[in-house]
């Protein structure tokens, strides 16, 4: 039995990443469709998600990286149904429009660019794509107001980019170490934000219940 290298694990973390990616969208449909009145998920930071992972899955096409290719696919669509579930104040239609001309702006500007800046130019978007919802957890956070951003959807996103980072470190691939480092970072303050928010309103709650008892 040959001895696995640093690159082979490398690889096997981008791919349960990759996995970690796609799952992650799953609790943030089921909590839009369960609490479809609570506000707080921003549509905004959801389609750049898209728009970062249509160019990560085209770099993933042109150079190889293959761990790049089934998780974008299905996160893009995961991420698509979001944009387009959430009661935000754009029509569902005018959104799909936008978000599908983005969409096709991107994919000409990333199958024209040379290959390696493919991966730093989704890498760019990605740096912003999470900053939107950042916004609105600080302002659910001050409201002290729960939401509808789902938990458990950005802490295995905090799990994904942890996977991806070692995948970075393990094949040098330097513009997704970034994206996965920012990545990282901004769901642990989200993750931290929304617990905070929804710590406080419970306990504004719970001493309204209180106050009306007494």
């Amino acid at each position: 039995m040959g001895v696995v290298t640093v690159h082979e694990y490398a690889v096997a973390a981008g791919y349960v990443g990759s996995a970690l990616g796609v799952v992650m969208v799953v609790p943030q449909i089921t909590r839009i469709a369960r609490h479809p009145s609570l506000p707080g998920v921003s549509a905004l930071s959801w389609s750049l998600t898209t728009i970062s992972c249509l160019g990560w899955m085209t770099y993933g096409f042109r150079t190889g990286a293959l761990p790049q290719i089934p998780g974008n696919v299905l996160l893009i669509l995961g991420a698509v149904s979001v944009v387009l579930l959430i009661d935000a104040g754009t029509a569902r239609g005018r959104r799909a429009t936008l978000l599908a001309g983005a969409c096709a702006v991107q994919l000409g500007i990333v199958w024209t660019i040379p290959a390696n800046d493919a991966g730093y130019y989704a890498s760019i978007i990605g740096l912003f794509s999470s900053l939107p919802q950042l916004y609105d957890s600080i302002g659910n956070w001050r409201a002290r107001r729960d939401s509808g951003v789902s938990v458990s959807t950005w802490s295995l996103r905090i799990a994904s980019q942890i996977c991806w980072l070692v995948y970075a470190i393990g094949t040098v691939e330097v513009p997704v170490g970034i994206a996965a480092g920012v990545a990282l970072s901004t769901a642990v303050a989200l993750v931290t934000l929304e617990l905070a928010a929804r710590s406080a309103a419970a306990a504004q709650s719970l001493s309204s219940a209180l106050a009306e008892a007494a």
